[in-house]
């Protein structure tokens, strides 16, 4: 059954778990990519340094996560923030109370790096919890269920230590710390980071790839590097077809060298293509992720970022050449057919449901057995959410995304969006049915927005999957840069998936020849009143609302009326162009149907995110 030592009766062991707390709150709290991917990198660390604390130091067998071939994961393959673990008996607590002093001293340790001295601790991070159950209890399965009673009320107390407090502003990204003063590097070498409010531990965030041993890097994507990337590997890929890509291309360059922008490159996106001997290529490849974006040339914004004068004439010359030059390449890639550059990304979430239940022998779903709770079952269970955590990284890499943390049971990505729902049900094909199924937050946003913020909503889009009954959903939304924004909540269970529902907009196969107007929305919404006829109570109240099998009809008759066939189908429709017509009407009435909830015809926000897609991650 796997390759985990069974339990010797003449080695009785302790059950020691060991959790680091606040962990979502930390890494929610970002501004940049960067300091996402550090904050997540700084769990992983603390995860794997717990790992080997208590393998090495106290000779612990450690069952989740598991070890690779007898050796401690690396960060970099994804750490839960959960450690469980069995040390020799009379053991468990001194050698979990000592984990929590070495997870203390390590974190000391980078900030000292970061800031070339100590400095006060940080009052809340890291927030190290542990439960130690004695071997004396039982067996394992008895351990268990005592780790977890006991780990559920440690949860409720509290520790309040006293902290350093100075009179300070209060941090931009944590307003429960102060604000400390910027570390010497960015007062030295990175004057632009100068001005910053960041507590202690936002400055270790924001400078981790650059000043600690452990966290040394090359950096992390941007958002505007994700959101630009397929229109950039269409650049790319053009490039030596048609020489005024290049020309473009060079007067972006030229005119963001002027402003004064950063030459130090951001770490350009792997899958993006490589063009020998071009260092305009290696810029758009990389550092000019940003300045492909025509919204990006804003007198204003650029003034405020550069500390310019807007009135001074050489600069605004150079913000308008600028504008024309992402403008002129938006059009040279139109005359190739490559559809306009989307300003949006997606923030992908996925979190296994009701996984503490399963691994304490509880049914999660009608139709799968529940675990034998077993030292040997936890270790198999463990080296499934490694395999699936290797998948997710694989399948989110070839959707051109990112994994900020990969863990198996928890996953948090970037994606563009014009891959972004591919990825989502790709990463949802990676779970076994021997691992309970798992529930999707999906959240499109603005290239320019707040980070900090889309994070949020996605998790808020998880949890809503999460509250539907069976679970297993998937929550979708987008937010634009105005603020407009919808979601809702689909089922993955559901047949068409929702990620192939979402498409009514964008006919395929079949219907490729097919064009379905925006306008359709417009008409939805100004007869929904009687359009959603599914509900008996509805239609009992209100006799305006069509029974359902006219409301369909009627659906269909509005579908078709915004239905047209594609260029190269001029004049009036021929029998077969009209039953093509007809086909697609009843198709896409079905997908409407798909994503509208029990007892509606038609969800409103589900067709306002489909025709976003459309619009924007097509």
């Amino acid at each position: 059954m796997s390759g985990h030592a069974p339990r010797d009766p003449s080695d009785p062991r302790d059950l020691v778990v060991v959790a680091l707390s606040g962990v979502q709150r930390f890494i929610t709290e970002s501004r940049t990519t960067v300091d996402l991917r550090s904050a997540s990198q700084i769990v992983a660390h603390l995860a794997a340094e717990t790992v080997r604390h208590l393998h090495h130091a106290h000779q612990a067998r450690i069952v989740f996560p598991s070890l690779s071939e007898g050796r401690v994961r690396g960060a970099d393959d994804g750490m839960p923030n959960r450690v469980v673990a069995l040390v020799p008996a009379g053991q468990g607590s001194p050698a979990a109370s000592a984990t929590a002093e070495r997870l203390t001293a390590v974190w000391e340790g980078w900030v000292a790096e970061v800031f070339d001295q100590p400095m006060h601790a940080v009052p809340g991070w890291p927030v190290v919890q542990w439960v130690s159950v004695p071997a004396a209890v039982g067996p394992y399965p008895d351990q268990w269920r005592e780790a977890q009673r006991t780990l559920a009320e440690r949860k409720t107390v509290r520790d309040f230590a006293q902290p350093w407090d100075e009179p300070e502003e209060l941090c931009t990204l944590s307003p429960r710390w102060r604000s400390a003063p910027a570390p010497a590097v960015v007062t030295q070498r990175m004057k632009h980071m100068a001005d910053e409010k960041l507590a202690v531990a936002n400055w270790v965030k924001r400078l981790w790839h650059r000043k600690t041993r452990t966290g040394r890097s090359s950096g992390f994507a941007s958002t505007n590097a994700l959101a630009s990337s397929p229109y950039r590997a269409e650049v790319l890929r053009l490039w030596a077809a048609d020489p005024d890509i290049e020309d473009a291309v060079a007067d972006l360059h030229l005119c963001a060298e002027e402003l004064g922008d950063d030459p130090v490159g951001e770490r350009p996106l792997e899958h993006l293509p490589h063009v020998a001997d071009s260092e305009e290529a290696d810029w758009v490849r990389g550092r000019g992720s940003r300045w492909v974006f025509p919204a990006s040339w804003h007198l204003d914004a650029l003034a405020r970022e550069f500390k310019r004068d807007r009135a001074d004439a050489e600069f605004a010359r150079t913000v308008r050449d600028g504008w024309e030059a992402a403008h002129r390449l938006a059009k040279v890639m139109a005359r190739h057919g490559v559809d306009p550059l989307s300003p949006h990304l997606a923030v992908l979430v996925q979190d296994l449901d009701s996984m503490g239940r399963h691994l304490s022998g509880r049914r999660t779903h009608p139709d799968r057995e529940p675990l034998e709770v077993a030292e040997e079952s936890h270790a198999d269970i463990s080296r499934l959410l490694s395999r699936v955590a290797a998948d997710q990284r694989a399948a989110i890499t070839a959707a051109g995304g990112v994994v900020v943390y990969a863990g198996g049971d928890d996953l948090l990505a970037l994606v563009p969006a014009a891959a972004a729902l591919e990825a989502a049900r790709a990463c949802q094909k990676t779970i076994p049915p021997e691992l309970p199924t798992a529930s999707t937050g999906l959240l499109f946003f603005h290239h320019d927005s707040s980070l900090g913020q889309a994070l949020g909503r996605a998790r808020d889009l998880l949890d809503l999957a999460k509250e539907r009954p069976g679970k297993h959903a998937l929550g979708v939304g987008f937010v634009r840069h105005s603020g407009a924004h919808a979601h809702c909540v689909l089922p993955w269970s559901a047949d068409p998936a929702p990620d192939e529902a979402l498409r009514v907009f964008l006919p395929r196969g079949d219907y490729a020849r097919v064009r379905l107007s925006p306008g359709l929305l417009g008409d939805l919404a100004a007869e929904a009143a009687h359009l959603d006829g599914g509900d008996a109570e509805l239609r009992t109240r209100d006799q305006d609302v069509l029974p359902p099998q006219v409301a369909r009809a009627e659906i269909r008759r509005l579908i078709l009326r915004h239905t047209a066939l594609g260029p190269g189908s001029e004049g009036r429709p021929g029998e077969a162009d009209r039953a093509l017509l007809e086909g697609f009407s009843r198709h896409a009435a079905a997908h409407l149907e798909h994503l509208s909830p029990a007892g509606r015809l038609v969800d409103e926000d589900a067709v306002r995110i489909a025709l976003f897609l459309r619009q924007e991650a097509s």
